[in-house]
Order: C-alpha cells, then sequence, then structure tokens
C-alpha cells in the first residue's frame, strides 16, 4: 500500500470520527473509487474537506426509533405544546411552530394548535411533563391523530466565546403512537458553537432562527 494510500485511509477515519456532515462523507466516497487519482486532484480534495469541516458548527444527535412500525400511516399528527427549560419562555413555541411548518412541507397533515389547545384545557391537561398515558391516547382519539408529537427546548439562544457570539440550540422530540401510548420515536438534536471563519475571521455566522430551522430540519429528517 502506497504512503499516499495509507495516508488517504487516516484522514477518511479521522473524518468520520469528527462526524463531519453527509456531503463530506459522500465526497471522500467518491474520491476513494476514483481508481488512480494524481497526487495534485487528491490533495485539492483533501485541503477542501478541511476547509469544508472547519466551516461547520458543532452538530450532534442521539435518536431512537421503533422498528416494526409502520410510520407512513401516521398521516395526521397532533403536535402539542414545547416545553421551554431555557431563559426565553417563548422557545417551546418558536420552535414548534418551525417543527409544524416542517412536518406540513413533508406533507404531513397537522392538527390546527387552536385546536390541540382547545382539547387540553377540555380534558384539563395543565402539567405535559406529568401527562398520563390514558390522556394522550384520549387527546388522540379527540383530535382523530394516529400519533402525538411532543418536545422540549434544553437551549435557545445566543452563546459568547471569549471574542465571538454564536446561537446553541437544542431540542428533544418524541412520538407517541396514539394506539398503545408507546413512544416509537426520540430525537436529541443539538447545534452549536462557531464556525472556523467565527472563530478566526469574525465573519457572521448563521443567525439564532436558521440555527433553530436546521436543527429541527436534521431531527425530523431521522424520522420522514
Amino acid at each position: 500500500m502506497s504512503r499516499e494510500r495509507r495516508a488517504f485511509i487516516r484522514f477518511a477515519e479521522f473524518t468520520r470520527l469528527s462526524r463531519l456532515s453527509r456531503f463530506s462523507r459522500f465526497a471522500l466516497l467518491k474520491l476513494n473509487e476514483l481508481s488512480k487519482p494524481s497526487k495534485l486532484s487528491k490533495l485539492f480534495a483533501l485541503c477542501f474537506l478541511i476547509v469544508l469541516a472547519g466551516g461547520c458548527a458543532t452538530s450532534s444527535s442521539t435518536q431512537y426509533v421503533r422498528q416494526n412500525v409502520d410510520y407512513d400511516n401516521f398521516k395526521r399528527i397532533a403536535v402539542l405544546p414545547f416545553e421551554s427549560l431555557t431563559t426565553d419562555e417563548y422557545a417551546g413555541e418558536k420552535i414548534r411552530k418551525t417543527v409544524i411548518t416542517e412536518l406540513l412541507s413533508r406533507g404531513i397533515d397537522v392538527v390546527e394548535p387552536g385546536e390541540v389547545t382547545r382539547v387540553l384545557i377540555e380534558q384539563r391537561i395543565k402539567s405535559l411533563g406529568s401527562v398520563k398515558t390514558t390522556d394522550l391516547q384520549n387527546t388522540a382519539k379527540t383530535l382523530g391523530v394516529g400519533a402525538i408529537m411532543m418536545g422540549s427546548v434544553e437551549a435557545y439562544g445566543i452563546s459568547s466565546g471569549i471574542s465571538v457570539s454564536y446561537p446553541e440550540v437544542s431540542i428533544n422530540l418524541r412520538l407517541v403512537e396514539a394506539s398503545s401510548g408507546n413512544i416509537i420515536w426520540s430525537v436529541c438534536q443539538t447545534s452549536g458553537g462557531p464556525s472556523f471563519w467565527t472563530r478566526h475571521f469574525g465573519a457572521e455566522g448563521l443567525s439564532l432562527s436558521d440555527a433553530a430551522n436546521t436543527v429541527v430540519k436534521e431531527a425530523i429528517d431521522t424520522l420522514f
């Protein structure tokens, strides 16, 4: 095995462990498929990937998806109010609206939030943090949905480093099956930290709303 080939493999392993974007891993795969890439092309590709890696803010995801569940059957979902565990008391509602918009864009029918609120009041559900399984099932039955989405916002705001500021957003989403009352999908998605360009050159990074949109999209991507 040549020295260049061994160096390429080590870099590929470093990229995998660093959790680069899907695009970065795709680029590595395509480069690996080249039968005899020139030294210049390999050098260019490696430099491109290093710059791409440095330009991305930190993003992490932990998810659970129950197997043997036909998620295509959940064409109508109710999104309950999200808990805000941050200093921004409206963070939960902001993320909830973003989640609803993302679901609608993917062809999922979402119950109007006002109707969800009405049913919760009728059933005298005051705290979603300690809601009973039977209450969720009754709510789902009343709203005519196959599943209920719940969630919380654990971080939502602008954080400051030594010389830079950057958005931090962390959310937790759960999908509860109406028939069983069981959690069939759960994801914790986080995005934060300054990008390479922000850290070293003071370039403007993502806005808080852009970071929130990205986090929600990546979270929903793990299911739909």
